[in-house]
């Protein structure tokens, strides 16, 4: 089988379709349908759906099945060691990937954010633009065991450095315990911004004040924020800042 057998197959049984794919790990889905709901369509030997593709000018082509190991092992920049899925995604989705969905015996695409998919679809591949140069990611994370008060954070901060030497594309995600929200209002201090190392405190500072902390466990969270905001913003700027002397590699090519 190959995805032109899985566009026949869509078109075959319509809404009646249902892939059994697996685990998607860079989508945060599973496809295993129930015994009598619909009709089965056994995908999970299709290469394609675990392939990684890379090509001469940068971008790639994931199977939207591939492991986490499996692409760090070709993609680094995507997954640094530890990441988390949901960290994964939100790197895929600051590099502007695009995700290719098969059903009803054709294709959609869409932007991995926005991604929702029908019982009857197929997630297949996900695209990622060659990586440009100006943009900076990077994560922080602490989790803290303290009973009831206890808590996992992750901070994962992405800025791009613009030609005029200005914030652009400024993105702060605040994980706690998994779920996943934008500080808008510390993006919305250094974006359009000239680059300036000592702003970034205050985004830092506009990161924790969201956090409203009304009891022991909150008021842990919002003072553990500022310090993995700072952090994080600034190894982003680091890392956006553009390469003085010789010439880049691919982003996309191991170290």
């Amino acid at each position: 089988m190959n995805l032109r057998d899985v566009n026949n197959a869509a078109f075959l049984h319509r809404e009646r379709a249902r892939f059994r794919a697996g685990a998607s790990a860079l989508l945060g889905i599973a496809l295993d349908p129930a015994p009598g709901d619909g009709v089965a369509i056994d995908v999970a030997g299709l290469a394609e759906l675990r392939a990684i593709a890379t090509s001469p000018n940068g971008a790639a082509t994931i199977g939207a099945f591939v492991s986490l190991a499996e692409l760090s092992a070709v993609l680094p920049v995507l997954v640094p060691p530890d990441a988390a899925p949901a960290s994964v995604r939100l790197r895929l989705a600051l590099h502007g990937a695009r995700v290719t969905v098969y059903g009803l015996g054709r294709t959609r695409t869409a932007a991995i954010e926005q991604l929702t998919v029908a019982a009857y679809e197929l997630p297949a591949t996900i695209d990622v633009p060659a990586i440009r140069e100006g943009l900076g990611i990077a994560e922080r994370r602490r989790a803290t065991n303290d009973g009831s008060a206890s808590f996992s954070l992750g901070i994962t901060a992405a800025l791009r450095v613009s030609p005029l030497a200005r914030f652009e594309q400024v993105r702060i995600f605040v994980d706690v315990d998994g779920v996943v929200r934008r500080a808008t209002t510390a993006e919305a201090r250094l974006e359009g911004e000239r680059c300036d190392r000592d702003l970034i405190p205050d985004a830092a500072r506009l990161a924790a004040a969201s956090m409203k902390a009304d009891d022991a466990r909150s008021s842990a969270i919002a003072r553990a924020i500022q310090p993995l905001v700072l952090a994080a913003l600034r190894d982003a700027f680091e890392a956006a800042r553009p390469m003085r002397g010789g010439s880049a590699r691919s982003p996309y090519q191991a170290t």
